[in-house]
């Protein structure tokens, strides 16, 4: 059955896939805000205001979520992106009313109260100084702060720990006013469920939320890259890492189907959802043949994300023990480089095609994956092109990659991160 779509007369978008004999709902609560909404000064309060949806409000006492979905055998959680923030819960067929109350209630009612905000305070920068553990999280900060100088990819989702220690309650409450309303909404719903009944419940839970003159979103715009940047990091510890990223367009940008393959060919296609790849690297790729195989890293993959504005192509490195970062940057210029002038085979782009195929697949693989491959989709504006863009990867020629190579892995975009862990291990 195909998806059901319909807009409630407060603005919510509701998309039901009804999936005949599956024995769960996942219902989703996507949100048309991230990251790059937060000024200076406010970095962290998307990420501080998804942490408090689930601390009561409305009907919803502190622990209620917890406790509704757990006795159900149920799941849930939410998560904050650059683009967006999203919450679900994925619970038996016959109990998803459940989720329909917990996203009705929070949508426009948390409590965000004075106390609980004071203690969450202690939770997220206890989550933010616990990142900053892990050299993987201080590159790609590093990265995006090197690479963007004046849009909100700057800063990652989790902030800035001074501006999570100056933020006051009534500052991410506001903004949490601001953004979270019905005509800023998807709601979606996946599995075994009537459609008819799905939306006659939506509308008992959702149709009496009252909309939110949404204001303009920031617009900053990026000004162009002229040169190779270089940031180094200097940490205890006994590995070094190398990180590379180029400027790529926004998501819906006809190169991207080029993108995606180039992605595949250098460092292995790793899927468009992103709590789906995991630690797993792809091997058959030139990056692994030309940094792994060398015994100059111990691993490289390569990778780009969906993004609502000009994003990032980036090449993710840890070094092998006693190699030089010159050596690593020396040898990733030499395989981007013969891209420019070698363009790929056949079985590199077969090869490119069933990794892309593959990871589809996956990602259709139950009913929680696909509620988030949906919310995510819409909140970016190419859900339902996302079949034809599947259909134009298929058709990337090793022209259009070697196109696309010289295009965009130039130096001129080039941003390159070098961690050294000194000291030893």
């Amino acid at each position: 059955m195909a998806d059901r779509v319909e807009v409630l007369d407060n603005g919510l978008k509701v998309i039901l896939r009804p999936l005949a004999g599956v024995p769960q709902v996942s219902v989703w609560a996507a949100y048309r805000v991230g990251s790059r909404n937060e000024l200076p000064g406010m970095t962290g309060s998307t990420h501080w205001a998804e942490h408090m949806l689930f601390k009561g409000g409305g009907k919803l006492a502190k622990g209620d979520i917890d406790r509704l979905v757990s006795r159900l055998g149920g799941k849930f959680n939410g998560f904050t992106d650059k683009d967006w923030t999203m919450y679900f819960e994925t619970v038996p067929s016959d109990r998803y009313e459940t989720a329909l109350f917990i996203e009705a209630e929070r949508m426009r009612n948390a409590a965000f109260d004075p106390k609980e905000f004071d203690a969450e305070r202690t939770v997220v920068i206890s989550e933010r100084e616990g990142a900053e553990n892990e050299p993987g999280f201080l590159v790609e900060e590093e990265l995006w702060a090197t690479a963007f100088h004046v849009h909100p990819y700057h800063w990652l989702p989790i902030g800035y720990k001074q501006d999570l220690d100056g933020m006051g309650r009534d500052e991410v409450y506001e903004y949490y006013r601001r953004w979270y309303a019905p005509n800023n909404a998807v709601l979606v719903l996946t599995g075994g469920f009537d459609p008819d009944a799905a939306m006659a419940k939506v509308r008992e839970r959702f149709g009496g939320l009252a909309p939110e003159t949404i204001p303009p979103r920031p617009r900053f715009v990026e000004p162009q890259q002229h040169g190779r940047r270089v940031a180094e990091i200097r940490r205890p510890g006994g590995v070094d890492y190398l990180e590379a990223g180029w400027k790529v367009p926004a998501w819906g940008h006809a190169d991207l189907p080029r993108l995606v393959m180039l992605t595949g060919v250098l460092g292995g296609w790793r899927g468009f959802n992103i709590f789906a790849a995991g630690g797993w690297t792809p091997r058959a790729n030139r990056l692994y043949r030309g940094l792994v195989e060398a015994k100059l890293c111990s691993e490289a993959r390569a990778g780009f994300e969906m993004r609502l504005d000009p994003s990032l192509l980036s090449v993710s490195m840890v070094l092998a023990r006693g190699v030089a970062h010159a050596a690593v940057e020396k040898r990733l210029d030499d395989v981007v480089e013969r891209l420019h002038d070698d363009p790929p085979n056949e079985k590199e782009l077969e090869r490119g095609r069933e990794l892309v195929r593959a990871w589809n697949r996956y990602e259709e693989d139950g009913v929680t994956f696909q509620g988030f491959m949906i919310g995510q989709l819409e909140v970016l504006g190419s859900r339902e092109r996302f079949p034809a863009f599947l259909d134009q990867v298929e058709k990337v020629s090793a022209e259009d990659v070697r196109e696309a190579a010289r295009t965009y892995l130039v130096h001129r975009g080039q941003t390159v991160v070098r961690y050294h862990g000194e000291g030893g291990a």
